[in-house]
Formats: C-alpha cells, sequence, structure tokens
C-alpha cells in the first residue's frame, strides 16, 4: 500500500466518484420523468436532488482533472486533458472521458440561463439534456478501459449494478406514462376581487409558448422533464 503514489489513489477515487454520481443524476432525472415513486417523493423535490447530483459530479470530475495534472508519474497537460486523442497515455481511453465531459457542460450551463434565453433558453436547454445522456456511456467506457482497477470485484459489481438501474429506468420510462399534472383549482367567485385590468388571455400573446405562460418554477421543472 506504501507503494501506491497518493496521486493514483485520488485520481482512482474522484474518477470512480464522478461516475456513480453520474449514474446518479441519470437515476434521479428519469424518476423525475416518470412515476414510480408517486407521492413519495415531488417532481420539485427529485428535480433539487437532480441538480445537486449533477454539482456533485462536476465537482469530483473537477479534482479528477485536477490530480492528472499534478500526477507526477504521467504528465497531462491542459489541452491533453480538454483535446480527445492528444492525451501521452492511452489516448483512445482518456478521449472518450474528454468526450463525457464536454457533453455534460452544456446542460449545466445553459440551466442556469436559460430563463434569460426566453423560448430559445427552453430549446436549447432540451437539446443540451439529450446530449448530457451521452455523457454517461462515454463515461462508463473510458472508466472500463483506462480504471487500472476496472476488472476488480468490486468494481465490476458497481459496473453491473449501475448499469442494470440506467436499463431498468429507461424502460420505465418508455413504458411508464409521466405523472399528471393537478389542474389548479379555481378560487371561489366570492373570493375574486375585482379588477379594472384587461383579462390575463388579453395580456399574453395568441402565438405564446404554452410554456412561457408557466411561473418560473413550473418552466424549469417543464424542461427537466423532457
Amino acid at each position: 500500500m506504501n507503494d501506491i503514489a497518493w496521486s493514483w489513489l485520488l485520481i482512482r477515487a474522484s474518477g470512480v466518484t464522478a461516475w456513480g454520481l453520474l449514474t446518479a443524476v441519470i437515476v434521479w432525472g428519469l424518476l423525475l420523468r416518470t412515476k414510480l415513486l408517486g407521492s413519495k417523493a415531488t417532481p420539485v423535490a427529485l428535480l433539487h436532488m437532480h441538480r445537486w447530483l449533477g454539482a456533485l459530479a462536476l465537482g469530483a470530475l473537477a479534482i479528477h482533472l485536477v490530480t492528472l495534472l499534478i500526477d507526477p508519474v504521467v504528465h497531462f497537460s491542459v489541452t491533453q486533458i480538454l483535446i480527445p486523442f492528444t492525451a501521452p497515455w492511452q489516448p483512445f481511453a482518456v478521449a472518450l472521458g474528454t468526450i463525457s465531459l464536454w457533453l455534460m457542460i452544456p446542460v449545466s450551463l445553459i440551466g442556469r440561463i436559460r430563463t434569460k434565453l426566453g423560448k430559445k433558453g427552453n430549446v436549447f436547454f432540451k437539446r443540451s439534456h439529450l446530449m448530457a445522456y451521452f455523457a454517461w456511456p462515454f463515461a462508463t467506457a473510458h472508466y472500463v478501459l483506462a480504471g487500472t482497477d476496472a476488472m476488480s470485484q468490486w468494481s465490476i459489481a458497481a459496473l453491473i449494478a449501475g448499469s442494470a438501474v440506467i436499463v431498468f429506468m429507461l424502460l420505465a420510462r418508455a413504458f411508464v406514462p409521466p405523472a399528471a399534472r393537478k389542474p389548479r383549482e379555481p378560487r371561489p367567485a366570492s373570493a375574486t376581487p375585482v379588477s379594472t385590468q384587461e383579462p390575463v388571455s388579453a395580456q399574453v400573446p395568441v402565438n405564446a409558448d404554452a410554456t412561457d405562460r408557466l411561473p418560473a418554477g413550473e418552466r424549469e421543472l417543464e424542461g427537466a422533464r423532457t
């Protein structure tokens, strides 16, 4: 144990942690899309956990990249980490991880500014969200091919378990209908204040997108379900 470089331990630990968190991000996103948990978890709670896990996954990935830069055994440069197929060690396996990184970044950035982009923000977010799904298989292939202990028993068990959960959730998304949104109950007529303003229908343009008429929180939830 004393002969193992501390940098290797940190690289492997952060890499496996990032993969596990990315797996959890996909699972929570699919739970948000389906109604498997029923009333046990609200969509808003699932969305918050989905975002929190995504932030943790990016944090673990950042540690993974930094430790690669300071590793005294295999010397990586910033360009070799960020540009696929330029790494000095196992360029193909490392390139898979680099591609996974670039697939994860857009959804993280657009998700934070989508409300400022209007309708285009919703379109960009849906496209980047779809791209993020492909980050997991690239990250898994990187884990298997670049991980020096990927074929150990505990690692194989983690890979099988994570893959099985992802496949199950994808099947659930395909065959289990999404949770129906409860219609808002109208307020009693006696409690409705008299207003001299124009009706809401007159204030909203006829060609407005349906998601633009929702409150900000519901617009984000609607986009995450896509």
